[in-house]
């Protein structure tokens, strides 16, 4: 998360435009930047996970057999004018490159929502989302800084022990065992090959600078390791 803020800020100060793929080394709860932090949102089942507070909004996201993709995009991009659009210009090269692998997801093509919102992002539904068979397995958040916008997205590639209800794609798919460093390598770069082809800008993709890595450092210190920032309302 603070990698995510460090681009950020990169893009809104230097124009910067970065992508970075990654995965959590253990199941984690993020929580929108707008969102409670409190015990009745709690499942026992998620009593003992850790949890951290990112920038961007939505609902909390369960991170487990995934992968996480962080977008930032600099206030001078046409882009950065109309954000509803950014999330298709991400998503359909994302639509794309699982259909050459034999993973035909698709747009939810509408929104819902109800009176009392889901704790878990994957429980809401945005005509933005990426489903399979009716189930969602991708979506996205944002959140702007000068101009500069930042946009996160979750692939819920296995069903998580933690989040039984949402279903991965690979499972709904009947591809568990595809789920492999190898498939995942080759997923994030023709990813990352595929979105910037489609925005038609250069990507640097996972490239910290020595400033950025300082101050991503201090951000994980000062901030998202602080007990305060993760519990504020």
């Amino acid at each position: 998360m603070a990698i995510d803020e460090t681009l950020l800020e990169s893009a809104a100060n230097q124009q910067r435009c970065t992508l970075r793929w990654y995965q959590w080394n253990q199941p984690t709860i993020s929580l929108g930047y707008f969102q409670k932090n409190e015990a009745e949102d709690s499942a026992e089942i998620w009593k003992d996970l850790p949890r951290v507070r990112r920038l961007s909004g939505g609902g909390a996201i369960l991170h487990h057999h995934e992968l996480t993709y962080s977008f930032a995009l600099p206030g001078s991009h046409p882009l950065a004018k109309t954000p509803p659009e950014l999330y298709v210009a991400i998503h359909q090269p994302i639509i794309d490159i699982l259909a050459a692998h034999g993973l035909q997801v698709q747009f939810r093509g509408v929104s819902f929502r109800s009176k009392s919102e889901p704790f878990l992002c994957f429980g809401r539904g945005d005509e933005r989302d990426l489903v399979y068979q009716g189930q969602k397995i991708l979506g996205s958040a944002q959140r702007r800084r000068r101009g500069a916008i930042v946009q996160h997205g979750s692939l819920l590639l296995l069903t998580s022990e933690h989040a039984s209800e949402f279903p991965g794609l690979l499972n709904l798919a009947d591809q568990a065992d595809r789920y492999q460093r190898a498939f995942l390598k080759t997923l994030t770069e023709d990813f990352c090959q595929a979105i910037s082809q489609a925005l038609t800008i250069p990507l640097e993709s996972q490239i910290l600078t020595d400033e950025e890595l300082s101050q991503s450092e201090s951000l994980e210190k000062d901030k998202y390791s602080v007990d305060a920032w993760t519990a504020r309302k």
